[in-house]
């Protein structure tokens, strides 16, 4: 696994003077320069709402038409769009949003339909994993295309790894983020790396950026780029031209699994050893030297997951502390307004009160309306003492309830992380018995068991568009 360095504000730095600089080569910026994306809709009255109001109003209707439409609540269950949590919380979205693919660009954080409307060359060249492609004119995200054309995107873009959660599609870097005990049980061929920016990157990306760095690494990312320097999977070239294959890659061993799809020798190892051995006993040093290179690359993944993940917290922390101490101040200064709007109206009615005694020579019973003045005075210093009392006592519950959020939050990730260790030692010590037993000879089935639940995309209209690919090298 490569090694985390640097502060995120230095890899945000980092990342931007990239950006600047890359973009040079690149097709000009019209002018004036453009504005960031507005996401909305007309509703049935042809009034036009933006995006914060259909989610406030209308959410299934939301997920059901634009699930581009990247966003969350807050606290106040207010809904922000993907740029402010980027922006205002770029911690709690890197933890819980990896999905929102997006850069910064002068200051400001930009969704990548907006990068592909106008650089789609750079981000070609830079962000091959913000996977999608144009319907009727407008760059659409993976998960779009998921929900409103899987049989396009299973016939076009297989390469465009992720499944279903609580009916939303997410990639496979959100997969390996929340539940990498899953991927590799039921998805070891979504291959993948975090980088220095603790962003997971799919395969495509660390070939085009880095090629030295995976062959030393993850050699086992059998794949090559096709004439268009799009780099694709051993199962994406058998598919489409496995004469090619067998010509220039004789070394992508594998097999067809019971649903006529084909697995390199190394996911066989990972999912299903027996079967593989039973049909190819002389694959058994390949499949022993597969394990164990996988169980040191899944080890020291997820130490480095769970040091990244107690960072994360811990900054999703410090950022929701910032952001309390702004709502609290800014509440303390309302109420003190208030209150010292509330003395000076009760001042002013005091002179002038006094100012009309003394103009109709009626000053009889001054001292009497000074005592009730007094003690009006008193009664609202005690009152605005009360109230602010009670406010300082909610802040200190809210701080409370955060500090004990928190803990609790650290306390599941070291749980956790325990237990996806086991789990990831005992799969080991499975595949390992497995592999070290002699195969059995197969009966009458070819077929390979399932390897577990697949993606199941919903159906639905919309879309349009396909996308052509050559099939020749």
């Amino acid at each position: 696994m490569r090694k985390i360095g640097g502060t995120l504000l230095a890899a945000s730095i980092l990342l931007l003077l990239f950006a600047t600089s890359s973009l040079a080569q690149y097709k000009p910026w019209p002018s004036p320069f453009p504005p960031a994306l507005k996401w909305g809709d007309y509703d049935q009255s042809h009034v036009w709402r933006s995006a914060d109001w259909w989610w406030q109003n209308q959410p299934a209707w939301v997920r059901a038409h634009h699930p581009e439409w990247w966003g969350d609540f807050d606290d106040a269950h207010l809904w922000h769009p993907a740029d402010w949590w980027w922006e205002n919380q770029p911690a709690w979205t890197r933890l819980h949003h990896p999905e929102w693919w997006g850069e910064s660009y002068r200051g400001h954080w930009y969704p990548a339909a907006w990068w592909w409307q106008y650089q789609p060359d750079w981000v070609r060249a830079t962000h091959p994993e913000w996977w999608g492609y144009a319907s009727h004119g407008i760059w659409y995200p993976a998960g779009w295309w998921w929900l409103f054309q899987p049989a396009w995107v299973r016939a076009n873009h297989p390469d465009w790894w992720g499944d279903y959660y609580q009916g939303w599609w997410y990639p496979a870097g959100w997969w390996w983020q929340n539940n990498p005990d899953w991927c590799r049980v039921h998805h070891p061929e979504w291959w993948g790396d975090f980088d220095d920016q603790h962003i997971w990157r799919p395969a495509d990306w660390w070939w085009t950026h880095q090629p030295a760095w995976v062959r030393e690494n993850h050699p086992d990312w059998w794949g090559d780029f096709d004439e268009h320097h799009v780099w694709h999977t051993d199962q994406w070239w058998h598919d489409r031209n496995p004469g090619w294959v067998t010509q220039h890659h004789p070394e992508w061993i594998g097999d067809y699994d019971n649903q006529h799809v084909w697995h390199d020798v190394n996911w066989w190892a990972s999912t299903n050893p027996s079967e593989a051995l039973s049909r190819h006993p002389n694959w058994a040093p390949q499949m022993r030297e597969s394990v164990e290179t996988n169980h040191a690359v899944h080890q020291q993944a997820l130490e480095r997951q769970h040091s990244d993940q107690v960072y994360r917290v811990q900054q999703q922390y410090a950022e929701q502390q910032q952001l309390t101490q702004r709502r609290q101040q800014a509440e303390t200064q309302t109420l003190e307004r208030q209150n010292a709007a509330e003395v000076q109206q009760l001042e002013r009615q005091h002179a002038q009160q006094h100012q009309q005694a003394r103009a109709s020579g009626k000053d009889t019973g001054w001292e009497q309306q000074e005592n009730q003045h007094r003690q009006q005075v008193q009664a609202m210093q005690d009152r605005h003492y009360q109230q602010m009392q009670k406010l300082t006592n909610k802040h200190m519950q809210q701080e409370q309830n955060q500090a004990r959020a928190h803990a609790q939050r650290m306390q599941a990730v070291e749980q956790e992380h325990g237990a996806r260790m086991q789990s990831l030692e005992q799969r080991h010590y499975n595949q390992v018995q497995a592999v070290r037993q002699p195969a059995r000879p197969m009966q009458a089935s070819h077929a390979a068991q399932p390897r577990g639940p697949e993606p199941q995309p919903h159906s639905g209209g919309g879309g349009g568009g396909g996308q052509e690919h050559r099939e020749n090298h």
